[in-house]
């Protein structure tokens, strides 16, 4: 069912070796590469992520490589009164590879294009529905075992409208995934299946504006359209301004509303205080809310009910002339709506839960 996450670490060593040994065999200055380690838990749930990375800036153009190896670890426990699913714990891991390049065409105009592909359960919510599905209706005509995977490409460019002060960039998406469906039973009939092929198309549109010497703003909107879904638009401001040489202060503001009826609302506040270039030490507090994707509580869903959250994260930094390690961390905590009667059955995914999130960076220039 899995692989052991060292394996994936070893391969990707011998695979940067490999791109390290082919850029100086081909006079190309050395490459940069980049490690993150992540560990996401709580009491029934744990969440691990690898990501390796590579890039490349072979003359004017760009090129990163990376890959990704995530491992979702749950004790799945069914409602009190079901009596026919079973706790049981529940491993799966997910692998991805992404390859992204930037082009210059000049001074003022930069394309981009990229692309990628993953295997395996994008998260422990879909997991948890997995095994709810299979424990109740595996062996019912109908039922069929899926294995998750999926894709994307894009493309666009960056354009420097006013060279030095402001940036318009233009991203159009194209991706395709295959899920684990739900299923509803039938009188007399094979289970209904829901769907289990997804195609998403997205565009985002974003600008980057020099406001003045110390303040710099970027608004990003974003349409996205996806199979059996409402159209989903986004809209997010950030703002960072150089307090001093020192510190830096950093405010995000986000909104999603997918028709016909769900909303979503964020906000973060970061503060970052450097010594010397050398040592950064940051601190970042977050919020969000949604009024959940229930569309009628009288019919049984799995959808989500309305969510809340709250993290702090506090992070340490150390830059060298090669070498850059960060280390960050805190609490994120979730709170959901009670879940409607009809629902019952899916309580114990949509428990409140208190995170511990840890995260460790690493990067070395050659």
């Amino acid at each position: 069912m899995t692989r052991p996450v060292p394996n994936f670490l070893y391969a990707g060593m011998l695979a940067l070796a490999g791109f390290v040994t082919a850029s100086s065999r081909a006079d190309i200055p050395g490459p940069e590469a980049t490690l993150a380690v992540e560990t996401l838990e709580c009491g029934d749930i744990h969440l691990q992520e690898m990501n390796l990375q590579a890039e490349e800036s072979p003359s004017s153009n760009q090129y990163v490589l990376s890959a990704t190896e995530s491992r979702i670890d749950i004790d799945y426990a069914p409602a009190r009164y079901d009596i026919v699913s079973q706790p049981m714990r529940r491993v799966e891991d997910r692998t991805a590879a992404e390859l992204n390049a930037r082009f210059r065409a000049n001074a003022d105009l930069v394309p981009f294009a990229g692309a990628g592909a993953y295997r395996g359960f994008t998260d422990f919510r879909s997991v948890w529905l997995d095994e709810y599905y299979r424990q109740l209706f595996s062996g019912v005509p109908g039922y069929t075992h899926v294995a998750p995977k999926g894709w994307h490409a894009m493309a666009g460019g960056r354009w420097s409208y006013v060279p030095g002060s402001a940036i318009l960039q233009v991203t159009l998406l194209q991706q395709g995934d295959t899920v684990s469906p739900g299923y509803e039973p039938q009188i007399g009939a094979p289970l209904l299946r829901g769907r289990d092929h997804l195609r998403t198309t997205a565009v985002r549109i974003s600008t980057e504006n020099v406001v003045t010497p110390a303040v710099r703003s970027l608004l990003e909107a974003g349409a996205t359209s996806t199979t059996g879904r409402g159209m989903r638009y986004s809209l997010q401001e950030s703002l960072n301004w150089a307090v001093s040489d020192t510190l830096t202060l950093r405010a995000v503001v986000a909104g999603v509303h997918e028709q016909p009826a769900f909303n979503a609302a964020s906000a973060s506040l970061s503060l970052e205080r450097d010594w010397n270039a050398r040592w950064f030490a940051g601190l970042s507090v977050r919020g969000y809310r949604d009024n959940g994707e229930v569309v009628d509580p009288l019919i049984e869903s799995d959808a989500a009910p309305a969510l809340r959250t709250m993290s702090v994260t506090a992070s340490l930094r150390w830059q060298g002339e090669h070498l850059a390690v960060r280390l960050e961390g805190g609490p994120y905590r979730t709170r959901y709506d009670a879940v409607a009667l009809s629902s019952a059955q899916f309580a114990r995914l949509y428990e409140d839960r208190d995170w511990r999130r840890l995260q460790c960076t690493a990067s070395w220039k050659f």
